[in-house]
């Protein structure tokens, strides 16, 4: 009897919000986002620049890769829907006192807005269940695809600019001397 393995191949399962299904990517904020792609796009540009353009050593254009990086993730990914790693790495090591404030459940007007608040809440994710149909799936592929595509194109170009030299050609080149023995007039 074959063994048969379970496959994920569901997609109202995965997370439609995390990028690829990274937790770390669920529940960013606009600016979080743009933090960090923003950060990682620099870092790797920074790299490739400082390696192939201005010829920094590599530990050199390594340190400063992770820095650019390791910013992007602390202020660019959420460690839960409420909080960045930035913002939990400082309650987990500073551990902030915080005293709780507690108002009267009875109030009506309070209810009234938490109610309120809960339908539009409702409403919110309502609407993110219909943005993460299997067609939102594909352009969000076929864009990730066409992302790929333009970095290595990018890669190509630089690697061609790097490797041109203008005092140096790179195909061999015969001179033919012109003697005047050789001429016949």
């Amino acid at each position: 009897m074959a063994l048969e393995f379970e496959r994920n191949t569901n997609l109202e399962e995965i997370d439609s919000d995390a990028l690829f299904g990274i937790t770390y990517l669920a529940h960013q904020t606009i600016g979080q986002k743009v933090i960090f792609f923003g950060c990682v796009i620099t870092s790797t540009l920074i790299f490739i620049g400082s390696q192939f353009i201005f010829d920094v050593p590599f530990l050199a254009a390594l340190v400063i890769e992770i820095i650019f990086g390791t910013i992007g993730f602390l202020f660019g990914a959420n460690q839960c829907e409420y909080l960045s790693i930035a913002q939990y790495l400082k309650l987990l090591f500073f551990k902030p006192i915080k005293y709780a404030k507690f108002a009267s459940s009875e109030d009506i007007g309070l209810m009234k807005k938490s109610i309120e608040q809960e339908k539009l809440e409702a409403e919110r994710r309502q609407k993110e269940m219909t943005e993460a149909t299997a067609e939102g799936q594909r352009r969000m592929l076929v864009m990730v695809i066409a992302i790929i595509v333009g970095v290595i194109v990018f890669t190509g170009i630089i690697f061609a600019i790097k490797s041109y030299r203008a005092d140096k050609p790179t195909h061999h080149t015969i001179s033919y001397v012109i003697d005047d023995d050789n001429l016949e007039i």
